[in-house]
């Protein structure tokens, strides 16, 4: 083999020494496209007849030439003239070719191609995109997402993680359910829908026993999920996300402070304060500057930011109530501490805002929101993933195809994701 060959070999990523190249490479006009090509036969004699596996019977029957697309090393697409030769089983009559690895039968890319086009899929990138650097469809593209898929996707009903998060996103045109394993911090299953029947239907082929040793379920303040548990996994604790219960009383605290804005006027200081520097009150008290001034283009002048949030709470007692609670239950979430959390819920008066619709759904579900102090897991990671999910729905413009839009979540976030193999091992 000369060293030329041998070059061409390693370029195209050709190991079947059965493909041997006839001539020179040229440039030939394929499709209004000046493409390289490359021009080889396939001698491969094959062992017996597919059909009948009879070997004394088996005659050449003329050639078949395919073009295969090779990997490229420009902007010019690259193919491979492969010459193939027939053969003929003379006691069955079945027609049959050679073979090689570097292409399945019936298939014109070459299995590098494949490769480079799922690892391209595996990163945030549209697939029309991707099809126009590998000179391929879109749909030739999904198909090899969808045989890949084919691969990973099983269904099993016989372990359950011990710690589960769930969650929910808009998937197609309607909203899906996400469930994960928050040891791994991966994706266990998503559903095509939210609903409790769907859920209780998909969790229910999981035997009891199965079901029984789930210890913690994972999920924000949705009471559906969290009536819908006990009846699922009559073992597990329900933990709210610890986000989601200073992103509930945050919220209230911040529609209180516009009802506080509207009350004065729009050139008085207190009023440009709250509405420009509004972040100020989401902090923790205790971090607030209260010994050196510092100079605020919201009021003109400087001052400590703790005498500044005062003469905006002094406006109204209402607001100063609201924002102790807010601060009350920040507090015990940052210390993790389930007593004081549990002192500021009871002790809370009603103050004709929104904060009462928050302490009165806190309260509700009091229990199970001790918990999210109590136990270290959470769906904050879940959180993350719906956000990825999202990039790639964005990316893509959009799924019309539920199934497409799940295997491509898989194949980013699932089957061949480093870190996922890596809390595995």
């Amino acid at each position: 083999m000369s060293l030329t060959s041998k070059s061409i070999r390693f370029a195209l990523e050709i190991t079947d020494p059965n493909i041997v190249f006839t001539e020179d490479a040229k440039l030939e006009k394929i499709e209004d496209k000046t493409a390289l090509v490359y021009t080889a036969d396939l001698k491969a004699r094959p062992d017996c007849c597919p059909n009948c596996g009879f070997t004394d019977k088996i005659v050449r029957y003329g050639f078949n030439q395919s073009r295969i697309i090779a990997p490229g090393f420009s902007y010019r697409p690259t193919y491979l003239k492969l010459r193939c030769q027939k053969f003929r089983c003379q006691r069955c009559h079945s027609i049959f070719q050679s073979q090689t690895d570097y292409v399945r039968p019936n298939c014109e890319i070459s299995e590098p191609v494949r490769r480079m086009l799922l690892y391209e899929a595996l990163s945030n990138h549209s697939l029309t995109d991707i099809a126009q650097r590998y000179h391929v469809s879109d749909k030739t593209i999904q198909r090899i997402i969808d045989a890949e898929a084919e691969l990973h996707n099983f269904t099993q009903a016989t372990w359950l993680p011990k710690h589960l998060a769930f969650d929910e996103f808009k998937s197609t045109n309607k909203m899906s359910f996400i469930w994960a394993d928050s040891d791994a911090r991966e994706i266990g299953a998503i559903l095509p829908s939210r609903t409790s029947y769907q859920i209780t239907k998909y969790f229910e082929r999981f035997p009891l026993k199965v079901r029984r040793q789930v210890k913690t379920v994972s999920l924000d303040l949705n009471a559906g999920y969290i009536n819908l548990i006990p009846r699922l996994f009559p073992n597990a604790k329900v933990v709210v996300d610890r986000f989601h219960i200073v992103q509930m009383v945050s919220t209230a605290l911040n529609m209180v402070r516009v009802q506080v804005m509207k009350t004065v006027p729009k050139t008085s200081g207190e009023y440009r304060f709250m509405k420009r520097e509004w972040k100020v009150f989401l902090k923790r008290f205790e971090e607030l500057e209260a010994v050196r001034p510092t100079y605020h283009v919201s009021v003109g002048y400087y001052e400590t930011t703790v005498n500044l949030v005062s003469k905006c709470l002094d406006l109204s007692p209402t607001f100063r109530a609201t924002y102790e609670t807010y601060q009350a239950i920040l507090s015990a979430v940052k210390a993790r501490d389930a007593v004081a959390l549990d002192q500021a819920l009871s002790s809370y008066k009603p103050l004709q805002n929104r904060m009462d619709q928050s302490i009165t759904s806190l309260r509700k579900y009091k229990k199970q929101v001790l918990n999210a102090l109590r136990f270290d897991y959470s769906n904050g990671f879940l959180e993350g993933i719906n956000s990825l999910i999202k990039k790639i729905k964005n990316t893509a413009y959009g799924y019309k195809n539920w199934d497409n839009f799940i295997n491509r979540i898989f194949l980013e976030r699932v089957w061949f994701n480093p870190k996922a193999h890596n809390l595995a091992a």
